[in-house]
């Protein structure tokens, strides 16, 4: 058939049902697909099990896995002990929250409260491959094995097959119905009566359609109706409630592979798992196939499973699959396989045109697509365009465009004056010319005349992505390199074109405030209103950078594409967040895992999206159009609950932490790290996370999508660790979850360690201060001693020789000078006078001692001492001694003789004395001088009381007390004086020197 008349019949004919492919008509499902690349340890998925915080548990043939929508932990027997089967065959979970998991080949397994445990013959088990695990509505638990039945009694399992009522049989599935009976399959099927299967109820045996290993039972189900299912090798067969007092099994036709796995879902269709045919759902009397992605290709289902949020989980041997209504989803096309869809256009008449490596049309309907071929052999179309008069303007890639109007078909090239043959974009405006986008200019068509323009001409940049026409009559262009606006016929300059000059400007929207809005490829969104340029980005709550198509629907709601999926936010959130940078708008994204597994949506080529009138949204991608029903419409999925925010793992200093209630971590390095999560087992791609460690951080950290907080150097302290979970388009409705944590300080850093080291050192400042008080205190005592040891010297010595020497001249100067024997005799008694305080003052100064071994001694030296005082005054001085001389110390030796020789001379000089007297007592430690003359006397208290006088008895006094004796002074007027001083032979120092020794 001609192309031409081809296209003449799809533009006037309605559209029939392609039919030629299973997934020509969509069955409201998305497809997600997990394998070993994506954490499973192995991909053979073999059942299925939820706890009670929404955990999702996967048995598998490498192992148990806990999923959370996100991420998986594995636990096999490297990492727990107690598994010792890593092929999981069976799951459940009973109602005081322990998971049961039946290995094969290993017994059974229970997790309960974080630990497992493993249950096998020694518990009473004779069989360790268990194929089934069920717990009934009397909380009594069930397992079934390749040899026998067992019941959950105590903490043991006890065997109840193998009797006269219920025979030995192996079993493979185990449920109980709407009356309380137990129906066992396996080897046969049976039916235990609601007497709870106590070994004397007698069991009910149904034979199956066929014979031997074809009839062997693999799973058991009783839907909503009351039908009791069974899945064989052979197939499915049926029991309809009114046959159940005496009737037969059925066949079902429609299943001839080994049926696996049953499951009824909330909506009551029933869900088949086979091994050879895929899955089958049966609904409203009718079996209709469910596909699995291309990629794995699998048709054997291991298990099915419906979590709490509705999604269909599906078991099979190559992997695992989630099937979730969403209001995203992919309409499937005949013979589209691989191909690149990069437009959307919604045709006036109500169907949508799809352009890719093939050309589709969607009918209004949207329950069929017929392909359309191009306008010419081996013509590629980009778009499709109906202007106003009803013809088709078809862009193509490097073949120009054509337009088809009643039959009639023209094509505009290079050659007869379009700019470039590579099509990006086409537009009418309402004086009806056609704008023409290409990689290399633009192009105007008007009364069938093309015009041009380039760069020259004051395009910002030669690559056209986008084309509108504004409500004043402006044409904007965007290119790779900035935006034009032509105005009056003339591109125009201003303010918001130098700005976007070097912005990739791939789609542009005008709203209702006449607000334009840029879509631009990684700079985010920007919007020119009132001569003000706001910015929109990641970090202000967008979904992407990059911004490929822009749609607002009737209620104001901007739909945005990108690489990583489709977002919508209000416009009005957009206009506040653009007054106040600290407001969030919140934005709902469709990612891809809300679609077919690794859908990638496209843009550059206009248009890159559409809005139907019946409020669906469109966008191109490389698995087909991708359809949007929005929230509110008819068959759009019911609204998520928020996921509670759970913390599952903490780590301190590289040590694994049990959480239980509040943290007390012991002393450490300071590194803390905290994994968190949200269990949703539909997309996360909404979710995102902050978190706050009180008592550490000022503000909450935005984590976006990372499930982990990480802390260095964290000093000892009192913390609580806070992280909220929220949807992107609810960003103030959040979940949390709070870690108290006492992080203990070492020792040396505790308050008290701390008050201690500070008393501490305040007594050691206190000591050092009064060391140094004694220190300056004996220094100055030392100086005051050296000053009073030099003062007695010197008043002992100089001074009492120079008044010796001063009596001698006076006694010279006296004598007459016709007596000159005399006058010579004293004046060499005042020379040698002289000199001998000379060698006195010169002793005192430097406190010389004379040496012990060649001293005279002290009787001689008093003797001597009294001779000398005798002849210079004249003054009768006798010495008497009694006991035994014993040696005396230098020290005690030198201050002996000066106070001694002070007392003399006090009483020669002062107190007119006719005779004195010197009395020594020698003693074995203590030496004992008393002198007394017959003079005046004096009062001693007054005399020492009187400043400036009598310094002689000061300082024999302290000479004394310095040796460690005693002095005493009797003294009455005109009655004379008695000195009597006592000191031991050995001076303190010395004492001090031998005990040192």
């Amino acid at each position: 058939m001609d192309l031409r008349l081809t296209w003449a019949i799809v533009l006037t004919a309605p559209l029939l049902a392609s039919g030629s492919d299973s997934r020509a008509l969509p069955d409201g499902y998305t497809r997600r697909v997990w394998q070993t690349q994506d954490g499973l340890p192995e991909n053979t998925v073999q059942a299925f099990a939820q706890s009670a915080g929404n955990y999702l548990w996967i048995g598998t043939s490498g192992g148990l896995l806990r999923f959370d929508g996100e991420r998986f932990a594995v636990f096999d027997h490297e990492n727990t002990p107690a598994i010792r089967e890593d092929s999981i065959f069976c799951l459940t979970v009973t109602r005081d929250g322990s998971l049961w998991a039946g290995t094969d080949g290993r017994g059974l397994l229970r997790y309960r409260n974080g630990v497992f445990r493993t249950y096998s013959a020694r518990d009473g088990l004779s069989n360790d491959f268990i194929r089934s695990v069920y717990e009934d509505r009397a909380g009594t638990l069930w397992a079934g094995t390749d040899d026998g039945l067992f019941r959950f009694q105590g903490d043991r399992f006890l065997r109840i097959d193998g009797t006269a009522a219920i025979p030995r049989l192996a079993v493979h599935a185990v449920r109980q119905d709407r009356n309380g009976d137990l129906w066992v399959g396996g080897s046969t099927v049976l039916l235990i009566p609601a007497a709870r299967g106590r070994e004397s109820d007698t069991a009910r045996e149904f034979h199956l359609e066929g014979l031997g290993s074809v009839a062997r039972v693999k799973s058991i189900l009783e839907t909503g109706d009351g039908t009791v299912w069974v899945g064989t090798v052979s197939g499915l067969q049926r029991l309809p409630p009114a046959a159940r007092p005496g009737g037969r099994f059925e066949v079902v036709p429609e299943i001839t592979s080994t049926v696996r796995a049953l499951l009824e879902d909330r909506d009551g269709s029933l869900w088949i798992g086979s091994i050879g045919a895929g899955i089958m759902r049966y609904a409203n009397g009718r079996f209709t196939r469910v596909t699995a992605p291309d990629a794995p290709p699998s048709s054997t289902v291991l298990a099915l499973f419906q979590d709490n949020e509705q999604n269909i989980w599906a078991g099979m041997q190559t992997g695992l699959l989630r099937l979730s209504r969403t209001a995203m989803n992919t309409f499937p096309l005949p013979e589209a396989a691989n191909a690149d869809f990069g437009t959307v256009y919604p045709d006036p008449d109500g169907s949508l045109w799809v352009a890719s490596t093939h050309l589709y049309r969607i009918n209004p309907r949207r329950d069929a697509a017929v392909l359309v071929p191009p306008p010419a052999p081996g013509v590629r179309v980009r778009n499709i365009y109906r202007d106003r008069s009803g013809a088709f303007w078809i862009g193509t890639e490097g073949d120009g465009v054509f337009r088809e109007k009643d039959g009639a078909r023209t094509q505009f090239t290079k050659r007869n004056g379009l700019v470039n043959d590579f099509i990006r974009a086409v537009m009418e405006t309402r004086d009806g010319s056609i704008w023409i986008g290409t990689d290399e200019g633009l192009s105007r068509w008007h009364d069938g005349a093309l015009s041009s323009y380039r760069e020259p001409e004051g395009l910002a940049y030669f690559s056209v992505r986008t084309l509108l026409e504004d409500s004043r009559g402006d044409v904007w262009i965007g290119t790779e390199r900035g935006v034009s606006r032509f105005s009056d016929g003339r591109f125009v300059q201003d303010d918001v074109t130098r700005q976007l000059r070097s912005q990739k400007v791939w789609a542009i929207h005008e709203d209702s405030h006449g607000g334009i809005w840029f879509g631009t490829r990684g700079s985010g969104l920007l919007r020119w209103r009132q001569g003000k340029l706001s910015s929109f980005s990641t970090p202000r709550g967008l979904a992407s950078d990059s911004i490929y198509q822009i749609l607002e629907d009737r209620a104001g709601t901007l739909w945005l594409s990108g690489p990583n999926g489709i977002s919508a936010v209000a416009r009005e959130d957009l206009d506040k967040a653009a007054d106040d940078p600290a407001f969030r708008p919140a934005v709902t994204l469709f990612g891809l895992s809300d679609g077919v597994e690794a859908t990638q949506i496209y843009g550059g080529v206009a248009p890159a999206g559409c809005l139907t009138s019946a409020g669906e949204v469109w966008f191109p991608s490389n698995r087909g159009p991708v359809r949007i029903i929005p929230p509110g419409a008819d068959g759009a999925p019911h609204a998520e609950s928020l996921p509670q925010v759970v913390i599952e793992q903490v780590v301190v200093d590289g040590r694994n932490v049990p959480l239980s209630g509040r943290l007390v971590v012991p002393p450490g390095d300071g590194r803390l790290e905290i994994d968190y999560s949200a269990v949703r087992l539909r997309s996360q791609e909404r979710l995102r996370f902050r978190y706050m460690l009180e008592g550490f951080d000022h503000d909450w950290t935005d984590a976006l999508r990372r499930r982990g907080a990480y802390y260095t150097n964290l000093p000892p302290g009192q913390y609580r660790f806070r992280v909220q979970a929220f949807e992107m388009n609810m960003p103030q409705s959040v979940t949390e979850a709070i870690l108290p944590i006492h992080w203990r300080p070492h020792l040396y850093r505790t308050p008290w360690f701390a008050a201690v080291c500070g008393l501490t050192l305040l007594a050691a400042v206190l000591a050092v201060h009064r060391l140094r008080l004694r220190q300056v205190h004996a220094r100055f005592q030392a100086v005051l001693g050296e000053r009073s040891r030099i003062a007695r010297e010197m008043h002992d010595t100089v001074i009492q020789g120079c008044a010796g020497v001063s009596a001698l001249l006076e006694g010279i100067a006296s004598i007459d000078a016709q007596e000159p024997p005399s006058r010579k005799e004293l004046l060499d008694c005042a020379r040698s006078q002289v000199r001998a305080t000379v060698d006195e003052a010169r002793r005192a100064v430097w406190n010389w001692r004379q040496n012990g071994a060649t001293s005279p001694e002290i009787g001689l030296l008093l003797g001597q001492m009294a001779q000398e005082m005798g002849q210079t005054s004249h003054i009768p001085v006798e010495v008497e001694s009694a006991g035994k001389p014993v040696p005396l110390d230098p020290e005690v030796e030198h201050d002996v003789l000066m106070v001694t020789r002070e007392a003399v001379y006090n009483a020669v000089r002062h107190a007119q004395a006719s005779q004195v007297r010197i009395h020594v007592q020698f003693d074995p430690d203590a030496l004992s001088v008393k002198v007394v003359d017959n003079g005046r006397g004096f009062d001693p208290v007054q005399a020492i009381s009187t400043p400036g006088e009598h310094f002689g008895l000061v300082g024999m006094r302290e000479r004394t007390k310095r040796l460690g004796g005693l002095f005493e002074v009797r003294s009455t007027l005109g009655k004379g004086t008695q000195l009597e001083f006592r000191v031991p032979v050995r001076s303190p120092a010395s004492l001090r020197l031998q005990s040192s020794q």
